[in-house]
């Protein structure tokens, strides 16, 4: 029962007293207001931790390929880098968090039913390997190299996460993936 249940609630056991009643509505309209208030500055802290992440993706020179709805799968953008005159590539991934929309410590459920920690390299793989645009990505022909790069392990990944607080202030920071647990035998060849 949430808090304007409950309130509903104290209304209802209190019917008869209309003074009562009319303080509980008060509180209602109030608990509307906080909600409504927490719903925008959520949404405004969500753009935040975006326009971050742009600017992290362009600062590292990434060419962007995906950019996903809130709540994405793991990440809501992904790219690839060249990271010298060689070419070798590094894919980047990038989880962004805004408002009260932080990693939380209590897990995350995975496709199969377990649970991990957010941010995780198990969370990480769990999410790459049911993305679907990224599994249609790394099937495509064009991109062959890096799909062979990631099973060989020329090819780096890097987890990014971009979180702001709702204090004008955007925070970035590197995920760090276990290299041992980063098993792409699933890429199509």
């Amino acid at each position: 029962m949430d808090e304007l249940q409950q309130v509903e609630a104290l209304i209802e056991a209190h019917a008869d007293e209309p003074a009562v009643v009319a303080k509980l509505r008060e509180l209602q309209d109030a608990i509307r207001r906080q909600k409504d208030a927490q719903k925008a500055l959520d949404k405004v802290t969500d753009e935040m931790a975006s326009a971050g992440g742009d600017d992290v993706m362009r600062a590292l020179g990434v060419t962007e390929v995906f950019r996903g709805p809130r709540g994405d799968l793991g990440f809501q953008k992904w790219g690839v880098r060249i990271m010298d005159g060689a070419g070798h590539q590094e894919l980047v991934f990038l989880l962004e968090k805004g408002g009260s929309d932080t990693i939380t410590g209590r897990g995350v459920p995975l496709a199969d039913g377990s649970w991990v920690a957010e941010g995780s390299t198990a969370y990480f793989m769990d999410a790459a390997r049911h993305h679907q645009v990224f599994r249609a990505w790394l099937g495509d022909p064009a991109h062959a190299t890096t799909a062979r790069g990631l099973k060989d392990g020329t090819v780096r990944v890097r987890y990014i996460l971009a979180t702001s607080p709702g204090d004008g202030s955007v925070d970035v920071k590197d995920l760090v993936l276990n290299p041992d647990y980063l098993v792409w035998t699933w890429v199509p060849d």
